[in-house]
């Protein structure tokens, strides 16, 4: 048994030595284009800003949003219901109609309170789906970029 690690740890250093050296015993240097020895540049290895796509679907703490939840939603049955963090709320029932959301900005509730298994629908502003929401469902949502949804 102690001779397994020794052993271990000297077949890991010579495997780390090997890919540092290269066969030849010279060691690997950046030569500063992209691609000639696997190693990036700082400016090429930099992360790029998500985009607003990914921006969407982003996951907020849960303690970076408990204080601006919007309070309890009381939805109607056979209504879907919201409230953004500003106050501003919808109600809608009509199926197959895209309402426009009243200025919804920040975390809010969401109340699927239609019949169950009717889904919801919520786009964007270009009108690309984000998310649906089957009834009966309770959620918390960040609104802001939410623009539209069609009720079912």
């Amino acid at each position: 048994m102690t001779v397994r690690k020794p052993a271990a740890t000297m077949l890991a250093a010579a495997a780390i030595v090997t890919s540092t050296l290269g066969l030849n015993g010279t060691a690997a240097a950046d030569s500063g284009v992209r691609g000639t020895n696997g190693i990036l540049r700082s400016e090429d290895a930099r992360q790029p800003s998500l985009s607003a796509a990914q921006m969407r679907n982003a996951v907020v703490p849960d303690e970076a949003r408990a204080s601006t939840l919007a309070a309890p939603l009381n939805c109607a049955y056979y209504y879907v219901c919201g409230k953004g963090g500003n106050g501003n709320r919808f109600d809608y029932t009509v199926c197959g109609t895209t309402y426009t959301l009243p200025n919804l900005v920040g975390w809010g509730s969401l109340h699927n309170n239609q019949t169950p298994g009717t889904r919801a629908h919520f786009y964007d502003a270009n009108g690309a789906w984000m998310f649906s929401i089957d009834a009966p469902a309770k959620n918390d949502v960040f609104w802001t970029p939410v623009w539209y949804v069609i009720a079912c």
